[in-house]
């Protein structure tokens, strides 16, 4: 009996033998480790819908501010103060740029109150959720990136090597955030003296990335700020608005080696994720624009990585080294869209995941028992490679692959996912010789976890089959093994 290769990692490179032996797409599904078996299918979550800004234009950040206990989203030039019941506050103020990511960063005043700087080509900051204002410091950058580090909040200078920070002010001696004219600016990027394109504070550090490498500056009590020996990373940033931080790991979309990859510092090394997705990478016309969230989807931590202009959204579940496409149902055959999520933050005391809209002002809030994006179908499929008699006849001598083979019995097994049904339902049908057609649909139901037996299913030289998870129905595909004779023909 034949186990069928659905309980694999996923490959996307695009090679004969890893076609074979592996399932080579999957969209708008998650795999969830499961001890003795592998990996079982789930549908990724849904979206409800939340609230909407009504300002038509695509979400440019939402930032989860602890400290003041507050959701802050900002879309067409308008910074809201987002409530748990879905009303929102226009927090009015200085304006952020539209259509430019924002980079949120929360500090303190000396007194302890919530201070909140946000960075979009232009700095604007709130005290407490008050209106927005803009420094007036004749010296405060334009800078993209800004975060906060030791009582300072730091930022870049774009377009040069340069990053600056807020220190003592000179007329008042005490420190103030909105002061940047401290004369222990600029600090400069050496290692490469490239452009820096982004910065991050992280464990007591600032991760200073430039187009050509990255640097590790930490706080020394004394310039403040001097970059580590050693530290250096021969790594450059493609991407500014890509890095995300979890655990203890940074993600980002660098070149390395001159080959674009998706990188994850260990220890300030930077180790490349990005090989199952990188024929995909080098054909995409440009990853520049590419935007890095970080979701949580039942326990399992999601680096969510977007390209506006390849059209396509990669799931990368970090801690199983898994990747899988996410996307957005156009209802044309099974054409999808880039997720139509983007820029999302976790609010931890409403325990509800929102993320923003790429298309409009609405915002969302992803659930595992929403299965449709606030109305748009989700149609999660799982395909296995091209089915070869080597292959089929489960590893043994190999025959010539243009012998038919009979596909005599398959066993699928399945069960209903986090609803309370005690049955369940799931799709399948297949292609075979590498022909565009399909075979029509076959429906498999399950009472609880319980095995499909399908007999007869016809003779091939190459099979691919495809398993769906129908709109509006939980369910999780958990194995499929099958019985093949081999032909003289």
């Amino acid at each position: 009996m034949f186990p069928l290769p659905i309980n694999e990692k996923p490959f996307y490179n695009t090679d004969a033998i890893a076609e074979a032996l592996s399932a080579t797409d999957m969209f708008d599904c998650y795999l969830e480790p499961v001890p003795g078996v592998g990996f079982v299918t789930r549908r990724r979550p849904g979206l409800l819908p939340f609230t909407d800004t009504l300002t038509g234009t695509p979400g440019d950040g939402i930032f989860w501010w602890d400290a003041a206990n507050k959701c802050i989203a900002v879309s067409g030039g308008r910074v809201y103060d987002v409530n748990q019941d879905g009303s929102i506050n226009d927090m009015t103020g200085d304006a952020p740029s539209i259509g430019v990511p924002c980079i949120f960063s929360d500090g303190q005043q000396l007194d302890g109150t919530p201070f909140l700087y946000i960075a979009n080509g232009k700095l604007i900051y709130s005290i407490n959720g008050a209106a927005t204002v803009s420094p007036t410091d004749a010296n405060t950058p334009a800078a993209t990136h800004v975060d906060w580090i030791d009582d300072h909040f730091v930022a870049n200078i774009p377009g040069t090597p340069r990053f600056v920070a807020t220190d003592t002010n000179l007329v008042t001696g005490l420190l103030d955030n909105t002061f940047w004219s401290s004369t222990i600016n600029p600090f400069r990027n050496t290692a490469r003296g490239d452009n820096i394109k982004a910065l991050r504070t992280c464990w007591e550090e600032i991760y200073v990335w430039g187009g050509e490498a990255l640097e590790v500056w930490q706080n020394d009590y004394v310039t403040p700020f001097s970059s580590i020996p050693s530290a250096e990373a021969e790594v450059g940033l493609e991407a500014p608005y890509s890095i995300c931080r979890t655990k203890n790991t940074l993600f980002a979309l660098c070149v390395l080696d001159k080959k674009r990859v998706v990188v994850a510092l260990q220890g300030r090394a930077p180790m490349v994720v990005s090989e199952p997705i990188a024929a995909l990478l080098a054909d995409m016309p440009t990853v520049s624009d590419a935007i890095g969230d970080l979701i949580t989807v039942g326990g399992v931590n999601i680096y969510l990585l977007s390209f506006p202009s390849a059209n396509q959204t990669w799931a990368y579940d970090h801690k199983n080294d898994v990747w899988c496409r996410w996307g957005y149902y156009t209802g044309e055959g099974d054409e999808r869209d880039r997720f139509i999520g983007q820029h999302s933050c976790f609010c931890k005391a409403w325990n509800k995941h929102l993320v923003q809209s790429r298309i409009d002002g609405k915002i969302y809030e992803l659930s595992r028992t929403a299965y449709d994006d606030a109305g748009t179908l989700m149609v999660p499929y799982r395909r296995t490679g091209w089915l070869d008699v080597s292959v089929a006849s489960g590893g043994g001598q190999a025959a010539p692959t243009d012998h038919r083979k009979r596909c005599q019995q398959l066993y699928i097994k399945g069960k209903p996912g986090l609803k309370s049904d005690s049955s369940t339902k799931l799709l399948m049908r297949y292609q075979d010789d590498g022909r565009d057609e399909w075979s029509t649909y076959t429906e498999l139901n399950f009472q609880g976890e319980s095995i499909e037996r399908l007999t007869r299913q016809g003779t091939f030289r190459t099979r691919r089959y495809e398993f769906r998870i129908p709109s509006g129905i939980d369910a999780v595909l958990v194995s499929a093994k099958g019985s093949f004779e081999e032909l003289k023909n």
